[in-house]
């Protein structure tokens, strides 16, 4: 079967959503946050892996078991008042109620659980690889969104965004780098092989791209925040091939550097596409254009008011966190044109 029906074992637990007054249903193992978007209640989250905290909420009545009790997600100060929860890693076994202000409209995509096989597992370079998984059916997600993988051993879930456009085949792309003790990469390099099993959940993610608007369309990625970043890429060059599109696309070194030969197969197909190649530190190795500096600084300088443009944003905390600071902060971009996921 597939997706994973949530519901095909153990008891169904209800919440209530306060001040609302609304009733939530939850299958057996299911996260309050999954039931919520999947019954098209937009509850606020980013990350939905425990680490941003824009899913806590008020425990008002009964209990919950976590997925992962010490996400960071939940302060100290939140841990010691006791009533403090992370719907994304909230399992109901009995029923409870909750007080949260969900947001207006329903969810674009519902999020669902899947069972996929690895078709590929490539490596792009000593610590990034290309993982292609297959579903038996085609998997809907938006440009900029991820999945939740749900990995053995006690690993537990781990975000990764979607590297490719949504078809009717079931295939899923994913760029991954390692992250030094990152148990869910180390697994995911080191144990998994073309025909494995990979349960995902999901879609999440609210940097998907949008149709709304006839704005200049900005890209910035850090490392293997290509993934989402060139998803949407895609997209808009198929939606508007005459619409600029300005990426950049930055690492620390020319050897981190990944997803060139695509790049430059789209720059030459689509004219209207800008990549712009970024490297802290420069060497003999640099590939022809590449720019030395920061990868936000060099965007920064490049653009100088966006308030004609559609910022994505996908890679390190920090480097969501300076063009924040250089774009939003001092009225340069809209806030509401500025899309990211933030990941801790």
């Amino acid at each position: 079967m597939n997706p994973i029906d949530p519901a095909v074992a153990g008891r169904t637990a209800f919440v209530r959503l306060e001040p609302s007054g609304a009733r939530l249903s939850c299958a057996a193992g299911q996260t309050v946050l999954a039931a919520a978007l999947a019954a098209g209640i937009d509850l606020p989250y980013e990350c939905a892996s425990g680490s941003c905290g824009s899913c806590r909420v008020r425990l008002v009545e009964g209990s919950v078991s976590p997925l992962w009790a010490g996400a960071p997600g939940l302060s100290e100060r939140d841990r010691r008042k006791g009533d403090r929860i992370l719907c994304c890693q909230s399992i109901v076994h009995d029923d409870c109620a909750i007080q949260v202000q969900p947001h207006a409209g329903t969810p674009p995509v519902r999020p669902a659980r899947w069972r996929t096989r690895v078709r590929e597992l490539r490596p792009l370079n000593r610590n990034v690889v290309h993982l292609v998984l297959e579903a038996e059916h085609a998997v809907d997600f938006l440009p900029g969104q991820f999945m939740l993988f749900e990995l053995p051993h006690g690993i537990g879930r781990r975000a990764y965004s979607m590297a490719n456009l949504p078809g009717v085949d079931g295939q899923l792309e994913f760029i991954i780098k390692r992250k030094p003790g990152g148990l869910g990469c180390n697994y995911l390099f080191d144990a998994l092989h073309a025909g494995d099993a990979v349960h995902l959940e999901g879609p999440y993610g609210r940097a998907w791209l949008r149709e709304d608007g006839a704005n200049d369309i900005v890209l910035l990625a850090g490392g293997s925040g290509l993934a989402p970043i060139w998803s949407i890429a895609q997209a808009a060059l198929r939606r508007w091939p005459q619409r600029r599109l300005r990426l950049y696309f930055g690492a620390n070194r020319a050897e981190d550097l990944f997803w060139l030969e695509e790049i430059e197969q789209a720059r030459r197909v689509m004219p209207a596409l800008e990549a712009n190649l970024v490297l802290v530190q420069s060497s003999a190795a640099d590939p022809p254009g590449a720019r030395t500096g920061l990868v936000g600084a060099v965007m920064s300088q490049d653009i100088g008011n966006a308030l004609s443009n559609d910022l994505y944003l996908a890679g390190p905390p920090g480097l969501i966190d300076s063009v924040l600071r250089d774009f939003v902060a001092t009225g340069r971009a809209r806030a509401d044109r500025v899309f990211f996921d933030r990941f801790l």
